[in-house]
């Protein structure tokens, strides 16, 4: 069962407590990245065949193709610190923070244990990203992409010494090779591109790339192309004071009909009404000296 994630704040990301039921129920899996603690109670959390033992400071990293479900304990139910974010924020940064997230699962633990000490450094950080996200103050968003980069920059490093070598030199030459392809889009993105032209581009079979995609950030070629689009778009609005039709097609849509439909989609305003609320001369004209 996929599950779609909706996500309320400036940035794509949630934190919130969970207790799980006490008896199995259906595994799902959801493009967003997940990491949670145990920070209270017992039980056993399931990824696809693998299972593990749960209790209290133990860490489980959630990637987008697993499926997976966490049941508790009847008698001392377990509670978790979860936080669930988009891997287009790591990406922004730097790609190879996406590695723990994108090790195959015949070969990946889901469940780093709290033996580890691990999660002595993890979890403060998890708490002040829930602190930040419930209050909302002036600055939440960046001190909590902050906080999140601190924790996966903390992940690479446990995970890059647990891994032999051999299995995260694999594992990093597919991200180079993604970091080509990101960088081909993103100078290509206004034109009408194929997966086609990124695979004899690059050299590589057309299921080679989509399959990169898919380990690297748990979305198809349209769907991914499509959001880098957004983002170029919402960028230019409230950056520059090009015409709606002049960004359309800057950012790489081939309709003003097919951008608006998709805009309004995806942030529930019109592109002139984003650029009103959004853009820096609208901040400043409406702001009462």
């Amino acid at each position: 069962m996929r599950l779609h994630v909706e996500y309320e704040h400036e940035i794509p990301v949630n934190a919130f407590i969970w207790s799980p039921d006490t008896h199995i129920t259906p595994l799902h899996h959801h493009a967003s990245l997940e990491i949670g603690c145990c920070i209270s109670g017992v039980g056993r959390f399931y990824f696809g065949s693998k299972q593990y033992e749960v209790a209290p400071g133990d860490l489980f990293i959630v990637n987008h193709t697993e499926r997976h479900i966490a049941c508790s304990d009847v008698h001392n139910p377990s509670t978790y610190l979860f936080l669930k974010f988009e891997p287009s924020l790591l990406l922004a940064e730097n790609e190879r923070l996406l590695l723990p997230f994108s090790i195959p699962s015949e070969r990946f633990q889901n469940m780093i244990p709290a033996s580890s000490g691990l999660s002595n450094d993890i979890l403060p950080l998890m708490e002040k990203i829930w602190s930040e996200i419930g209050s909302r103050q002036e600055g939440y968003a960046m001190l909590v992409k902050g906080l999140l980069l601190q924790i996966c920059a903390r992940l690479l490093r446990y995970y890059s010494s647990e891994l032999t070598p051999h299995d995260w030199g694999k594992l990093t030459e597919s991200f180079l090779k993604f970091r080509l392809i990101t960088a081909y889009i993103r100078e290509h993105l206004h034109e009408p591109l194929q997966l086609s032209d990124l695979a004899e581009t690059l050299q590589l079979s057309p299921s080679r790339v989509s399959r990169l995609f898919q380990d690297v950030v748990g979305r198809g070629f349209k769907e991914y192309l499509l959001l880098l689009r957004l983002a170029d778009a919402r960028r230019m609005l409230v950056r520059t004071d090009m015409t709606v039709t002049d960004i359309c097609f800057a950012s790489g849509f081939q309709s003003v009909s097919s951008f608006y439909r998709v805009f309004v989609q995806s942030e529930g305003l019109s592109p002139l009404a984003y650029r009103k609320k959004y853009s820096v001369n609208a901040i400043i004209e409406n702001y009462d000296l």
